[in-house]
């Protein structure tokens, strides 16, 4: 004989609260502008913990007390540095410029922007929404899709 009709229904219900759970887990995750604050804060965290070390090692000299300390060394390699990397940045500049207009104003054609009025930050802002719509909208016409997806997630994720 077949299952318990209620015990279907609440198979059923906690499956959807589970799919609920991965998939705001998943937005978490993969939402453009929670990935970018928790790349920049801990780009801020690595940055304060060598700026502790290089003051540290800065405000100290030669073992010996005679020589050069740390702090003059660096910064003799910094301006080493510096005159080195100088002609390479320009170049860099020189070459990417190009494509980077090219790819924002590609990005503000699809976006339905004006290339020539539109900044980079609306243009990424209105590829980023586009994107996430159409996200959403392939999410509500597969939820099959959804659910499986779903349940790959959780896996990977069960697996850490």
């Amino acid at each position: 004989m077949g299952e318990d009709p209620e015990r279907l229904e609440r198979d059923i219900e906690r499956t959807r609260a589970k799919l609920g759970e991965d998939l705001d887990a998943l937005e978490e995750k993969v939402n453009p502008r929670k990935v970018a604050h928790r790349s920049v804060d801990r780009a801020k965290e690595k940055a304060a913990e060598v700026r502790e070390k290089v003051t540290a090692r800065l405000n100290s000299s030669s073992p010996d007390g005679t020589g050069p300390g740390v702090g003059d060394k660096v910064s003799d390699l910094a301006g080493t540095a510096r005159q080195k990397v100088a002609p390479l940045a320009a170049t860099a500049r020189q070459r990417v410029a190009p494509l980077a207009a090219s790819a924002k104003e590609k990005a503000a054609l699809r976006s339905g922007l004006d290339p020539d009025t539109a900044d980079t930050r609306e243009v990424a802002t209105a590829v980023a929404t586009g994107t996430w719509a159409s996200l959403l909208e392939q999410t509500r016409r597969n939820p099959l899709a959804v659910g499986a997806a779903a349940f790959a997630v959780g896996l990977v994720l069960g697996h850490r």
